[in-house]
């Protein structure tokens, strides 16, 4: 065989390389929103009320990420070796080393961020919503869900009084159960007597899905409560992704070391040439 036609192989190996690797990650990435749309259905999404769990989603996104990431080192290798020059191989793998540092640096900088107790806290108080409801003929109602409208933060609420010289009384009820004028003891979740000094905390019961609910203040005559809705991501949820950035940095950190080699070769040869 001539170098022209050894040329004319390699590069038409090259490009079938590069068209098969583009196939590939595009096959994986409509199967990746396909099964994240999938397991977010499974965990209740729906339009009315809004609700789509990304939990699930996430974590489909990153063990995919994963895969394509070992799939990218497979065919780095192939295009190193049908590359017809020791420069060509050098500047596939000079290119290949530096995604890996950017992914490595991605990586942990969000690890660090998400995975940090005080950013999450940080996160956690910025999410928080704060409401200012009236009291009028010695009752209010404010309506509140079980989780974020994207299943990843669970909600709490802290009621506080303001300017109010009466006890009251906190009840929580289904929202789909509540009615006015009902035995509040027969129906409620929760209840629980505070005064114009206490701040009293309720939590709505253990859902993973999106659940509505009715918090009930009961007093007399009319006042002005606050009424904060506190967020928490559950720790489980940043165990699990800070595992898989640490898999996706790890990985890159290797391919990394691993390239060296290859770019020491090829550049010595390249400068020998």
């Amino acid at each position: 065989m001539s170098r022209a036609d050894e040329v004319l192989e390699k590069t038409f190996y090259l490009n079938r390389i590069k068209s098969l690797e583009t196939r590939a990650y595009m096959i994986q990435i409509a199967a990746m929103i396909g099964m994240g749309f999938f397991f977010s259905l499974l965990q209740g999404a729906e339009f009315k009320p809004f609700y789509f769990p990304m939990e699930f989603f996430i974590y489909v996104v990153l063990i995919m990420l994963i895969a394509m990431g070992f799939e990218s080192f497979f065919f780095t290798i192939l295009e190193m070796r049908n590359q017809d020059s020791d420069s060509g191989k050098y500047f596939t793998a000079k290119k290949a080393s530096r995604n890996a540092v950017k992914i490595v640096v991605i990586a942990l900088v969000f690890i660090v961020v998400f995975a940090n107790p005080v950013s999450e806290k940080v996160i956690e108080s910025s999410a928080a919503e704060v409401h200012e409801i009236q009291m009028k003929n010695s009752t209010a109602t404010f309506d509140f869900s079980s989780v974020d409208r994207f299943g990843l933060m669970k909600n709490s609420v802290e009621v506080s009084a303001k300017a109010y010289p009466e006890d009251y009384k906190i009840f929580l009820f289904d929202k789909d159960v509540y009615y006015p004028g009902i035995n509040y003891t027969v129906n409620a979740r929760y209840s629980s007597k505070a005064s114009s000094d206490d701040v009293a905390m309720v939590y709505p019961p253990e859902t993973q899905t999106y659940y509505e609910y009715t918090l009930l203040i009961d007093g007399n005559g009319t006042g002005t409560f606050h009424v904060k809705v506190m967020k928490n991501i559950p720790d489980y949820f940043v165990i699990y992704v800070a595992l898989f950035l640490s898999v996706i940095a790890i990985a890159n950190a290797w391919w990394f070391v691993y390239l060296q080699k290859y770019i020491k070769r090829y550049g010595t040869e390249l400068v020998s040439e």
